[in-house]
């Protein structure tokens, strides 16, 4: 695994949907448990950084 490419690549990624297809193709070999939950990881870190820029605004 290259993780200079994956990392290129995860900045420069828009949205989390890119983020999520990265990590298919790149754990794809794993089991469905591994795939869901660095989804979940993915989708929750997305999630507590609109609620912390939220927090941030409203300081």
């Amino acid at each position: 695994m290259n993780l200079e490419k994956i990392k290129e690549k995860v900045d420069a990624a828009e949205v989390v949907e890119e983020l999520i297809i990265l990590s298919k193709k790149v754990f794809g070999k794993n089991s469905d448990d591994v795939q869901k939950v660095i989804e979940m990881f993915i989708t929750k870190s997305y999630l507590m950084g609109k609620r912390n820029m939220v927090k941030t605004f409203d300081d």
